[in-house]
């Protein structure tokens, strides 16, 4: 990529000054020209990211349609698919933006390696009305107080279901704010008798253990202390997450997200196919909806309703399923704080919003408020506030062993399975996730 660049600036009869410039950048830094005719007259933007290639995909491209007269500079340690240690890199690189996941946010915050961005926005009258208000309110509270970053996506989920099938077998329609318990209860009220290829559900779910997993997130629970690698699987709001998902798993109301054979994912999927009562999705599953019905033939809609949900029971306007992987921050002493926020505000702005959501690759909603999608309302995604502390958690656990959860995971769906097939009491269920997460703690802890 280094040598093209340099037969490019060659080409273009720039500067000894700017060669010399270019190619002094070094082995570890990654380099993405957005054209090929450089000038003196235009802006540079130095970011920090993992790969160059990526960033112009999911950034790079969209911001010079808008900002032609900036050019961005991709820095990057080579040999790694992530930055592990944002400080050292912002020091060695000095970047005018970086993104960071909520960890490093709330580190650099605390440490006050970050720009504060409210005398930004202050300055320009930026307008922070429509944005996330949840999630603004937890990036302050990561930033101990203060806003350092914005996120321009947030995968948020909502509980999406069925108004026909609530209609049809006379139950009522979920409401805001409700815990996983009572959403299960409420699938424990549709039909579970019938072949599992054409019988109606009343959850879309993959199953006990996932589910486990998906109320623990909500929930904010972790299963290892990551300070002091003390299993702590064994807690009663664990173990009621437990008890929940094995009556759900034995109820038959769960779908497992069944696969039907020589059948596209879409005809597969129950909630899709308006045979599963509900399912909590991002809002990539509207995406998959609005597809049904010009792919699937003789595809039936049904009519959608999208409650907030589900919530942490011990706050029923927040939850921890709400996912950040990027959060745009501009490092203390950035050369060209201008040209980065620019960059921030253009991302968690309407032109981008109206762009992205024009897009096949929607996953997750924007901060950037919008009534619908697809004729589908969105404000549900919006009125839970968010709680980034057990991801923070789990990203410290995977930074340790990239392999924990998934022997966690393990562990926990093999004494399930014993639960449901009646071999094991909770009770003793329990305290075997409890020793086996322990060992596998102390096996990593022996490896340190």
């Amino acid at each position: 990529m280094k040598n093209n660049l340099i037969q490019k600036v060659m080409l273009a009869s720039l500067s000894v000054m700017l060669i010399g410039t270019s190619a002094g950048l070094g082995s570890g830094q990654q380099v993405s020209a957005n054209s090929d005719s450089q000038t003196n007259t235009k802006d540079t933007l130095k970011v920090l990211y993992w790969n160059a290639d990526d960033f112009n995909t999911t950034y790079g491209d969209l911001f010079s349609k808008k900002y032609p007269d900036t050019n961005i500079q991709v820095v990057a340690p080579t040999g790694t698919s992530a930055i592990t240690d944002y400080n050292a890199a912002i020091q060695k690189y000095s970047p005018d933006l970086v993104m960071l996941p909520p960890y490093h946010y709330k580190q650099l915050s605390k440490a006050k390696k970050l720009v504060d961005l409210e005398t930004l926005i202050k300055r320009d009258e930026y307008d922070m009305t429509t944005l996330y208000p949840g999630l603004l309110d937890e990036l302050k509270k990561q930033g101990g107080g203060q806003l350092y970053g914005l996120s321009s996506k947030a995968e948020s989920y909502a509980l999406l279901y069925n108004a026909d099938l609530f209609k049809k077998y006379k139950v009522k329609t979920p409401s805001d704010g409700m815990t996983w318990e009572e959403i299960l209860n409420l699938a424990k009220k549709f039909p579970v008798k019938g072949d599992k290829n054409s019988r109606i559900w009343g959850l879309s779910s993959f199953g006990s253990s996932n589910l486990v997993m998906d109320i623990a997130r909500t929930e904010g629970l972790t299963y290892v202390d990551p300070s002091t690698l003390k299993a702590t699987a064994n807690t009663t709001a664990w173990k009621n997450a437990y008890r929940i998902s094995v009556e759900a798993t034995k109820s038959g109301v769960l779908d497992e997200r069944i696969s039907l054979s020589g059948k596209s994912y879409l005809e597969s999927s129950p909630f899709i196919m308006g045979r599963s009562a509900m399912v909590v999705a991002s809002i990539s599953q509207l995406k998959s909806l609005q597809a049904a019905k010009s792919s699937v033939k003789n595809y039936k809609p049904f009519t959608v309703g999208i409650a907030a949900g589900p919530a942490d029971p011990k706050d029923r306007k927040s939850t921890g399923n709400v996912y950040v992987s990027e959060i745009l921050a501009i490092p203390a002493g950035a050369a060209n704080v201008d040209a980065a926020w620019d960059f921030i505000k253009y991302f968690n702005g309407d032109d981008y919003a109206k762009e992205y959501y024009k897009g096949s690759s929607i996953s997750a909603p924007l901060s950037r408020m919008i009534k619908e999608y697809s004729g589908y309302k969105l404000d549900a995604f919006y009125k839970l506030n968010p709680d980034l502390d057990s991801s923070i958690t789990s990203y410290v656990l995977m930074n340790k062993s990239p392999e924990f959860e998934s022997n966690f995971r393990s562990v926990l769906g093999k004494e399930l399975t014993q639960v449901i097939k009646g071999n094991k009491t909770l009770e003793k269920a329990a305290a075997a996730i409890q020793s086996g997460t322990q060992a596998i703690a102390d096996k990593m802890r022996s490896f340190r």
